[in-house]
This record gives C-alpha cells, structure tokens and sequence, in this order.
C-alpha cells in the first residue's frame, strides 16, 4: 500500500547561525529601534470570536497561567480574554503582555519567527481598543515601542519564511501593524502589491486553493479578511483586487459545506468546528447561488431537495504547486451525501499526527470510492498519480448525474475507473455505478474490486435477508435502503474523525471478483440509496 507523502523536514525559515549571533547583540536591537515615539492608532477589530469558557481558565490559573510556544506566544488567548469579559479579564490581559514584553526583549529564533510573530501582531493590534484603550500611557507607549520593533523585524524577515501560507501570515501581520501605526495608503499599496501575486499563485482559477484542502481554504480566507481590513483602516478603499479573491475563495469553499455546518472531508478536512466556517464565511462576500462545479480545483456539488452530494473530481497532489505537503487523500472520484442537516455517507477525515494513522486517513480504502486490491489510486512513490478526464455534471432526465473517470490503476493494472452518480428530483433516489475497463496495457492482473461507503457515526445500519442494508440516521423519522447488483454486499466497521475526536461508525462494502476482466474488457457495479419514508 501507498504511503502519505513524508512530511519536509526542512526547516520553516531560513537564518543562519551567524545571522542568530549578530540578532541577540545590541546592535540589531538598536537597529529596530524608531527615532520617533510610536503610537497605535486604535479602532481595528478581531472579526474572530473566542471562547469564554478558555477565558474564565485563564483567569482562573492567574500568575500560575504558563503557555508553551505559540499557544502564549501567538496571543490568540486575547480572544478568549475578550469573550470572558468585564474588567478583571482586561486588567488580566494587560498583566500577560507586560509578562511577555519583559522576556521578550531580545530577539528569539522561535518567538519571532515571522509567521509567529504576523499571527502576534495581528491578535494584538485588533484586540487593542478592548484591552489598550483604557490601560496607562506607561503601557501603551511600551507596547507601541514593542509593535514598531518586531514590525521592523517582520519587514526584514517574511520572505524567509519556506512555505507561502507562512508568509502571508507574516506579510498580514506587517500590514495590520502598519495600519495601527499609521502607515500611509501607499505604503499599504505597495504591501498589497507584494501580497496579491503571492496569493493568486496559491490558488486555481476557480478559486480554490492549488492543495485542494477545505480547512487550509478556511484558514487562507481569514488571513485575507484580516489583511483586507487592514487596507481599509488605512483608507485603502478603492482598491477591489482583495474583495474579487475573497469572494472566488468563498464560493468554493461554499461548495464543501453541509447541511450541518461543517465541511466534506477531503484531504484533510474536518478540523474546524462549524462556528469558525460560519464566522469566516459570513464575511467572505454575498452567499448567492452555491457553485455546481470548480473545475479547476477539482470537485462538484448538487442538490435536490433536501439532499446533497459533492465529489472529489479532481487529480490529486502528493504536494502542491507551491512546493508545500499536501493532506494527501488518494479518494479520487469519492463523494458525500447528506440530507439537510444529517450527513449519511462520508469519508473518514482528516490527517493525524500519528504516522500509521495518517497513513490509513489517506489511503483510499479510508474513503467513499472503488479500490482495486486494496491498492491506493494513486502512488506517490511510484510516480503514479490519478489523473482525471471526462467531467460532467448537469440536468439528467428526472435528475442530476456527474459522471468522470481516473486513471490511477492504469500504470500498475491496466484499468480505468469511470464513476456516475444520479441523483433523482427530490432527493430520495441516489443511483450509481462503478464501472471497470481494461486498457490493454500491461500490469498486475486485479483479483477484487472493493467498494466502500463510510456512514456517518449518527447512521445505525443492518443488514437484511435480501441482502440489503437498511440504514436509519438518528433523528431522522425516514429511513433508507442500500442495495447492489453484480457485487457482494457486506457491513464492517469503520472510524470517522472530526475535530479531531475519533469516533467509531459502519461502512457498507462491496466486494466483486474481477480477475476475468482482460477476457471480458469490463465489469460494471451498480448501486442505490433509496429513502424508505415511515408509513
């Protein structure tokens, strides 16, 4: 079996040793100092929410309160502070800076890394009409002294950073600083001017970021939001280059959402709760019409009635054009479906620390799709990587139907594998067939076919005598009824991850014999999910 892509061991930006000595000297803490008096200009706002629960904690551990890297020392805990509320929470914030402000004179190979450090500015600058506004002139000018060197320092240092999405972080974090201190509408510009190429050069031209992960769409969104409204605070008003990208990203991101709230889980996805999707997406642009296709990013969407499907019809990246590791989820042509708020088929999430486990989360018996052997569709380490034709998706007579094909197995079996799936009007007939066709061209000779459909952990199914599978989604008064031809139907279990909480779940599988497949070209599996409403 494939394994996932080895994560760089690189590391995330580059400063030599001789650059570390001479940064701890007086001399470069001398050449961040300003010869004016900086002050912050107050009125930028954390579009973000946080948690008043993680608030009263804080307040709660009070000087026993220690951080370990980035959770002090990105300053997102501000957040948290602000939804906790009243003035013992804003004096508590105060107390925490002034902590990090006197041990963080000198300059840190981590703590001001320059993606660390954009995340800090950034969290400190829009949380500073809560926390600053009313704080002493004693702390405000040490704070605004602080901003103004680690901006100097940002300035020098966020090209370093190896990964693009690193350096949008710092470049966000300059540019919000920079408002705050005042910076002039063309200095923005010309920050602007070096973000946006960046930018479009991680994104298709749909919209949709080049590694084809929801959650790093999410993520990317905010980071623009944030960078955006910078601009505006420093009157960059006419310039509409960022409101087009956030509005593109938007709308594909739109299309991986469920009913539920939360995002289909493709490569990599379901580590955001539904509140943090919602949040950005409010402020991602008007909602309108959900796209049917990104034909660039690789993925389609249609509905009827209550119901939804949205398939990966994309070829996947064992890393992407940016040069950056990629969740690496080898489901090609594998889909959700859900109904209103209740997901039914699903994939099995996203990506683990652990090495084995990330291995299973990528493969693509972890997903809603056809492999072959057991085999992963696509291969990184033998250069064998799905590639996607014959795209469609569109009105169908009674319905909708996607159709497309990967070659993944070709190169190691011969084979091609052309999906279609229907959904009928009104949503309570989904139809689908998997059809196998051999090439001609040399290889292993495939003994097993194996579909898999992951339910969701709310989905309890059983079989029944005719063969079929009965499914019931709890909450739900309808149920459904799973069945297949040409193939063998079967229950086995599975696990399904969200928000990093592991939870167990069913899967239906089928299993079709197919080493004939050279003598008779192809084999075709046809299957139906049917709703079964009460009587």
């Amino acid at each position: 079996m494939a394994t996932a892509p080895p994560q760089s061991l690189e590391p995330p930006w580059r400063v030599t040793s001789l650059e570390r000595l001479f940064r701890r000297s007086s001399l470069f803490r001398w050449q961040l100092k300003t010869n004016d008096t900086p002050q912050i200009k107050s009125g930028l706002q954390d579009h973000w929410r946080g948690s008043a629960t993680v608030g009263g904690r804080i307040i709660e551990a009070g000087d026993r309160l220690h951080f370990d890297g980035q959770a002090f020392d990105d300053f997102g805990w501000l957040r948290d502070l602000r939804a906790f509320g009243g003035s013992q929470a804003r004096s508590h914030a105060r107390q925490l800076i002034e902590i990090w402000l006197r041990q963080n004179q000198n300059w840190h190979p981590l703590r001001w890394q320059p993606d660390m450090m954009g995340d800090r500015l950034t969290n400190l600058v829009a949380n500073y009409s809560w926390y600053g506004e009313s704080a002493t002139s004693e702390f405000q000018d040490n704070l605004a002294r602080s901003i103004a060197s680690q901006a100097r320092c940002l300035a020098l240092d966020w090209r370093r950073m190896n990964s693009p999405t690193s350096r949008l972080r710092a470049l966000r974090g300059l540019a919000t600083a920079e408002a705050a201190l005042g910076g002039s509408e063309s200095e923005m510009t010309s920050l602007l001017d070096l973000a946006i190429p960046m930018i479009n050069h991680m994104l298709n031209e749909d919209g949709g970021l080049r590694n084809r992960m929801p959650d790093s769409q999410i993520m990317t969104l905010r980071l623009l939001i944030e960078l955006r409204s910078a601009a505006s605070f420093a009157n960059v008003v006419e310039d509409k280059r960022l409101d087009e990208i956030i509005s593109r990203m938007g709308a594909v991101a739109r299309m991986w959402r469920h009913g539920d709230g939360h995002l289909a889980h493709f490569n990599g996805a379901g580590m955001l709760n539904p509140e943090i999707i919602e949040e950005t997406l409010l402020r991602a642009g008007p909602r309108g019409k959900v796209l049917q296709q990104a034909p660039y990013s690789g993925f389609l969407r249609f509905s009827s009635g209550r119901s939804t499907v949205i398939m990966d019809a994309g070829s996947p990246l064992s890393q992407d054009a940016n040069g950056e590791d990629t969740a690496c989820g080898f489901g090609t042509l594998s889909f959700e479906f859900s109904i209103g708020p209740m997901q039914l088929v699903v994939n099995a999430g996203q990506t683990a620390a652990d090495t084995n486990l990330n291995r299973l989360l990528c493969s693509t018996s972890a997903h809603s799709t056809l492999a072959l052997d057991e085999h992963n569709s696509s291969n990184p380490a033998q250069n064998r990587m799905a590639n996607i034709s014959g795209v469609e998706v569109g009105p169908a007579e009674g319905g909708l139907l996607a159709v497309a094909s990967h070659d993944g197995y070709e190169a190691s079996h011969g084979i091609l594998h052309h999906r279609q799936i229907y959904l009928a009007t009104g949503g309570a007939n989904l139809r689908g067939s998997d059809r196998l066709e051999y090439t001609g061209a040399p290889g292993e000779i495939p003994r097993q076919a194996i579909i898999r459909f992951h339910l969701h952990p709310k989905v309890s199914a059983a079989m029944l005598g005719n063969g079929q599978v009965l499914m019931k989604i709890r909450g739900n008064r309808a149920g459904w009824i799973f069945k297949a031809a040409n193939t063998t139907v079967s229950l086995d279990n599975s696990v399904f991850f969200d928000a990093g909480i592991r939870q167990s779940c069913q899967q239906i599988v089928l299993r079709t014999p197919i080493s004939s497949i050279r003598t008779i070209g192809s084999n075709e599996v046809k299957w139906a999910f049917l709703r079964s409403d009460p009587r």
